[in-house]
C-alpha cells in the first residue's frame, strides 16, 4: 500500500476514506504548528511517503518551509495545492503519484 501525506485542511476523514478506495494510506497533519521541534515531527511523519500534498490555504509559512526542508532531505516530491476540497486534493494525488 502506498503512503501519501496531506498537510493542511480540515477533512482528514474525507481524505482518508477516499484514499482508502484507491489503496493508499494517509499520513495527515492539520498544518498548525503547536510547538518547537516540528521538523522532527515531520521527519517521522514523512519519511516513508510517496508524495506530500501541502494545502496552501490551510498552512502557515512556517509549516510550509518545515515540510519542504524535510521532504528535500528524504527526496520526496512536494505538491503545493491551493484548494482543500476532497476531490481536488485526491486529483492532485492521482496526478502526482504513479499508480502501478
Amino acid at each position: 500500500m502506498k503512503k501519501v501525506a496531506i498537510i493542511g485542511g480540515d477533512n482528514k476523514k474525507g481524505y482518508e476514506d477516499k484514499l482508502k478506495t484507491l489503496n493508499f494510506e494517509l499520513k495527515y497533519h492539520d498544518g498548525r504548528i503547536k510547538r518547537k521541534g516540528t521538523k522532527n515531527y515531520f521527519s517521522n511523519l514523512l519519511k516513508d511517503v510517496e508524495c506530500v500534498i501541502v494545502i496552501l490555504s490551510a498552512v502557515s509559512h512556517g509549516t510550509m518551509y518545515a515540510v519542504k526542508d524535510v521532504a528535500d532531505k528524504f527526496g520526496i516530491k512536494v505538491v503545493y495545492h491551493r484548494s482543500k476540497g476532497i476531490s481536488s486534493v485526491i486529483n492532485a494525488v492521482h496526478d502526482n503519484v504513479a499508480f502501478y
